[in-house]
C-alpha cells in the first residue's frame, strides 16, 4: 500500500463514518508530509508486559510507571533480538533508537539499543496517553462501573479523565515526535506504547480514531513502515510477534 504520509496535528474531520471525501483529502494533504533527508525505515516496538498489563490495569503517563516484570523482560529481550535480525538486512544506514520516558518502554528500548550497539535517546512525547484518575484502575471494574465513559475513551477524541489527556492531545504530541524521528531519514526504532503506536498507524494509513482500536499491537510486538522523501509510504508489517512463540 502506498499513500501520502500525514504527520502534523490532525484536523477535526474524518471521524465516525470516515468523513467525506473532501475531509479525507484535507487530512492526507501534502502540507502534512514531513521533509525527509532520504528513505526512512520506522520500526515501532511495543514494550513488554508489566504487572499492570497482566492485571488488565490502565497504565498511562503520570501514573505509577511500573517497570517490566520477569516475563516482560524476556519478551523485550526477544524483541531486541528480532529487531537486530531485521535490521541486519537494513538498507538505510546505522539505526537510531528512541524510547518513551516511561520505565517499561525505556527498559525495552535499552535492550534494543544494546542489541544494535547504539545509545538510545529518550523523548517524552512517545509516552503513553495519560489516563488521569483512571490510572491503575482495572479494566473489568471500569467496564462495570463506568461503561459509557469507557466507550467515550474509544470514540471521542476530546474525552479525557480528570488529570488525564484526550486522544486529540495525544495525537498532537505524537505527531511532533514522529516528525522529529523521521526527518533525518535512515533507520529509526521507537520503543513505545499501544495507543501511541495506534496513533501513528492511524495517521499514516488515514484510519479514523475509533476504527484504529481494531489494529492489534501486542506486548513486545514489532511494526514497520517504509517512508520516502516524495511522501510515499508502505506498511511492511504490523504486530509481528513471531519472536515470542517459544517463550514460556
Amino acid at each position: 500500500m502506498t499513500a501520502r504520509v500525514p504527520v502534523g496535528p490532525p484536523d477535526g474531520g474524518g471521524e465516525g463514518d470516515g468523513g467525506t471525501a473532501a475531509e479525507v483529502e484535507t487530512y492526507l494533504s501534502d502540507e502534512t508530509v514531513p521533509v525527509l533527508d532520504g528513505p526512512t525505515r520506522l520500526v515501532l516496538v511495543r514494550h513488554g508486559v508489566t504487572d499492570f498489563t497482566v492485571q488488565h490495569r490502565m497504565d498511562g503517563r503520570g501514573g505509577a510507571d511500573p517497570g517490566l516484570n520477569a516475563q516482560g523482560r524476556r519478551q523485550a529481550e526477544a524483541a531486541a533480538g528480532a529487531v537486530a535480525a531485521l535490521l541486519g538486512r537494513a538498507e538505510h544506514g546505522p539505526p537510531r533508537v528512541v524510547t518513551s520516558s516511561l520505565a517499561r518502554a525505556r527498559e525495552t528500548g535499552d535492550l534494543v539499543a544494546r542489541a544494535l550497539g547504539v545509545e538510545p535517546d529518550v523523548d517524552r512525547d512517545w509516552d503513553e496517553q495519560g489516563f488521569g484518575d483512571w490510572d491503575g484502575r482495572a479494566m473489568p471494574a471500569l467496564a462495570a462501573q463506568a461503561p459509557k465513559d469507557l466507550a467515550r475513551l474509544r470514540s471521542d477524541r476530546d474525552f479525557s479523565r480528570p488529570g488525564g489527556e484526550s486522544r486529540r492531545e495525544l495525537d498532537q504530541r505524537v505527531a511532533g515526535a514522529l516528525d522529529r524521528a523521521v526527518a533525518g531519514g535512515g533507520t529509526v526504532v521507537v520503543a513505545t506504547h499501544r495507543v501511541v503506536i495506534m496513533s501513528v498507524l492511524c495517521r499514516l494509513l488515514g484510519v479514523d480514531h475509533e476504527r484504529g482500536w481494531s489494529i492489534a499491537t501486542g506486548p513486545a510486538s514489532l511494526s514497520a513502515v517504509e517512508l520516502w522523501p516524495d511522501g510515499g509510504m508502505q506498511v511492511a508489517f504490523v504486530n509481528d510477534t513471531h519472536h515470542l512463540h517459544d517463550l514460556t
